[in-house]
């Protein structure tokens, strides 16, 4: 075999692993990018029972990495107060009201929290953000 051949044989194999390796279960094209934020209010949803695990995990998720980033490890979940969903992209859209133990003084304080999420897994999510509510 020629040397050129075995290079193309070589190029080919390499090509058809990396395009395994990107794609999904259902074939669909891996991204390390997150869900683009939705535009406008379309199709958001009041959330009517705060205390919905899926909720709650939403939540939980924007508080975990809110500590990651700004290394405020002594900041506990207390609870959602209130949201909205949107299905996007397989999953959903959460702006939820969060309660937040800690930070200045010990006392509670109440944080907008926007993540997205496909409810019941650990490895779906994206943080967006997650900032203390203004008065």
């Amino acid at each position: 075999m020629r040397q050129s051949s075995c290079l193309s044989i070589i190029v080919v194999v390499i090509s058809v692993t990396l395009v395994a390796i990107t794609n999904n279960a259902d074939g669909a094209l891996a991204s390390s990018l997150p869900p683009a934020p939705p535009a406008a209010a379309a199709g958001w949803t009041a959330v009517a029972n705060v205390n919905d695990k899926s909720i709650q995990q939403a939540g939980q998720f924007g508080l975990w990495i809110y500590r990651q980033i700004t290394r405020l490890y002594f900041l506990r979940y207390v609870s959602v107060v209130s949201g909205q969903t949107q299905p996007y992209n397989g999953g959903y859209n959460y702006r939820l009201v969060v309660t937040v133990y800690g930070g200045p003084n010990w006392k509670t304080t109440l944080y907008d929290a926007d993540v997205w999420g496909i409810p019941g897994t650990t490895t779906h999510w994206w943080f967006r953000s997650f900032t203390p509510k203004r008065s």
